[in-house]
């Protein structure tokens, strides 16, 4: 059995009219086929010459054995077999199960009649049939979705705060954007408007501002007077060449250059810091808008949305809005509302969503209840490039997910029933590959397993110890975000193992859960939980955060705290045995140790070992047994006196040897 998986998934551009203009359908997706037990050469080709096309004389059924398809091609067994072996199917046996994927390459091999239409139908591409053919005579001119990229803290959302004479960054925990954030704006010089994404900085967001690369038309990138080209800027720009997306550069905090002289240096250095990653400034004979900026003082700001409205002028974008365009759109954040329910932020690409719509995406669907928009009003409609809050989802679908308008609710049950049986099908293609697996070996082992009666060796658990977490987050791109930043920690004794990733606060089957794995629940921007959460009954520790790095360094300290404890000695005292003396104990001679403390101190049941001769061999490690000076038993000697010890069941010690006082002391260790 082999899975299929995507190599390539571009979001590009269709060119309706002369320049560039409006979102495209998603380019049909190039699909490769990748076996897990049996790797097929990528010429292989039976040795037959050619016949003319045979009809087939019935149904392809999903998985099928090598027997039962050579009964249903009327031939050898054997010959079948040898044949698969030939294709690249090595360990191909009677009941070896085959996908019908390879089942139709084996069809054609023989020279099979293959019914027309057999592309590939997955979970990823099974709704592409309800998207309509582009329509030129509904199209219109929309307003460019922005997004703002950059390294964390180099003023992206200061930017934004800016342009919408509002108070992002103060609302914002720990100064960083924690989730995206999509906002419609009428800019105060050329009174356009303009749909920005706000994507997060944070380096526990990549895909959340890859997202936000590709449904964009331009990208501004951020870069700080004080840092130029920092790691997630070099990340952004790779996502901006991979998307297409056209390009605007602005430097900002310009403001803390303390002369024109100063800012001129800086700006020079950094477009050519750009040049080294192929960014090529106007002022450098390029074709990117490089503008230094200041969100606070308001220094070129002017410029700036000049130069975002002249760049999507060059565009000419434009979408689909006639009376009959079914909507199209993306979903960009997704969350449980304690008076709304499940509630989606979806931005428009094509068509007018109204209340009333019935919107397909993931594996859900909903009747549009309510449409809020970006103020927390109600709307009436929503036009393509606007962001609105959408009610009425049966359960939340997932961030990035395409939302395609249908017909009915009876439209939208049927395909979400056709994707979940498609979904289902590629887990019955894990558990064949299983199964093909567990045959090959049986079929491997030895039949002669000779007579040995010897018991076998417990089953000692391999790999690492798992600690397990459940994650709770306020938005799905949160917590999409929060699994990927943690579920690589660890190391080979231990590793970070999220048993389940849910928005909302916990519920029962949450604690229930976490009390039969043993599981922490994180829970990142869910305010101020209940009281039946925070002190359940089944005693499960939830831990809160409102900033990302916060919540992985203590997943960290956790991980840590579960490695093995290694301990080393450290020695604390010293003293040499001066003398034997013999002690006689009712019919029991006893042997003494004169000793002289040489330095800090020795207490009773102090950890000791004695060693003897210039290379300190150790003779015994174990514990002083008793500690007198003179005829009174002490509780501890100190540097520069004499005593008598007695050790725990050892007395082979001689005049010479020395004692080393010591005690375990915990290794730090770090993953």
């Amino acid at each position: 059995m082999f899975l299929l998986r995507r190599s390539t998934s571009v979001v590009s551009r269709q060119l309706l009219a002369p320049g560039r203009h409006a979102w495209a359908p998603i380019q049909p997706v190039a699909w490769t086929a990748s076996r897990q037990y049996a790797k097929r050469p990528k010429k292989a080709k039976l040795k037959r010459p050619k016949a003319k096309l045979k009809p087939l004389t019935f149904p392809i059924p999903p998985y099928i054995s090598a027997n039962n398809l050579a009964n249903l091609l009327k031939m050898n067994i054997n010959t079948l077999i040898g044949d698969l072996k030939k294709l690249g199917f090595e360990k191909a046996k009677a009941d070896y199960i085959i996908s019908r994927d390879y089942i139709e390459l084996i069809l054609e091999e023989y020279s099979y009649q293959l019914p027309s239409g057999r592309e590939i139908v997955t979970p990823e591409n099974v709704y592409d049939e309800l998207k309509q053919p582009a329509d030129p005579k509904a199209l219109k001119d929309r307003p460019p979705v922005v997004t703002i990229m950059g390294h964390v803290d180099h003023g992206k959302t200061t930017i934004l705060d800016y342009l919408r004479k509002s108070s992002i960054v103060s609302q914002e925990f720990g100064g960083i954007t924690q989730h995206i954030g999509a906002f419609q704006v009428v800019t105060p010089v050329s009174k356009r408007k303009i749909t920005f994404l706000d994507t997060p900085g944070h380096e526990a967001f990549l895909k959340m501002r890859e997202r936000g690369a590709n449904i964009t038309d331009i990208v501004v990138l951020v870069v700080s007077a004080e840092d130029s080209i920092k790691p997630q800027t070099i990340e952004a720009i790779k996502h901006v060449k991979k998307s297409g997306n056209e390009l605007i550069v602005a430097i900002t905090k310009v403001d803390k250059l303390r002369s024109a002289k100063e800012k001129e240096t800086v700006i020079n250095k950094i477009m050519n810091d750009l040049l080294q990653h192929e960014i090529h400034a106007e002022d450098l004979g390029g074709n990117v808008p490089v503008i230094p900026i200041s969100a606070k003082s308001g220094e070129n700001m002017d410029l700036l949305e000049e130069n975002i409205i002249l760049v999507s002028d060059g565009m000419e974008l434009q979408a689909e809005v006639g009376k009959n365009t079914l909507v199209e759109g993306w979903i960009l954040e997704s969350e449980v509302q304690k008076t709304l329910g499940n509630v989606s932020t979806v931005l428009i690409k094509k068509g007018i969503i109204r209340k009333g719509a019935v919107l397909l995406s993931g594996n859900t669907y909903c009747k549009v209840r309510n449409l809020i928009g970006e103020n927390g009003a109600s709307v009436a409609m929503a036009t393509p490039a606007q962001a609105v809050e959408v009610t009425g989802w049966k359960q939340l679908p997932m961030a990035g997910d395409q939302v395609i308008q249908v017909d009915s609710e009876a439209i939208a049950k049927k395909y979400v029933g056709k994707r979940l049986h498609l979904i289902e099908l590629e887990k019955e293609a894990s558990t064949v590959d299983k199964m093909n697996e567990a045959r090959a070996l049986v079929h491997e082992t030895p039949t002669d397993l000779g007579t040995d009666d010897t018991e076998p060796e417990p089953v000692v658990p391999e790999g690492p110890r798992s600690v397990n977490f459940i994650v709770k987050a306020d938005f799905y791109g949160s917590l999409e975000a929060i699994t990927e930043s943690i579920s690589h920690l660890g190391n080979d004794e231990v590793i970070c193992k999220v048993v389940e990733a849910s928005v909302g606060i916990p519920t029962i089957n949450d604690l229930s859960l976490a009390r039969i794995t043993d599981s922490v629940i994180l829970c990142f921007n869910l305010g101020n939980l209940p009281g039946d959460v925070l002190n359940n009954k089944e005693k499960i520790e939830i831990r809160q955060y409102t900033v990302i790095y916060k919540l992985i360094e203590d997943v960290t300290e956790r991980l840590t705290e579960n490695l093995e404890p290694i301990y080393e000695d450290k020695v604390i005292a010293t003293a040499d045995i001066k003398e034997i003396f013999m002690f006689d104990l009712k019919h029991k001679v006893i042997r003494i140790a004169g000793c002289k403390v040489n330095n800090g101190k020795l207490t009773r049941n102090s950890l000791v070992k004695i060693t003897r001769g210039p290379e300190e061999k150790v003779i015994f490690d174990g514990k002083l047994a008793t500690l007198k000076q003179g005829k009174e038993a002490a509780k501890e000697v100190t540097k520069g006196n004499e005593c008598g010890v007695t050790f725990d069941d050892f007395e082979d010690y001689l005049a010479g040897d020395k004692i080393l006082v010591y005690e375990k002391v915990k290794v730090p260790r770090y993953l």
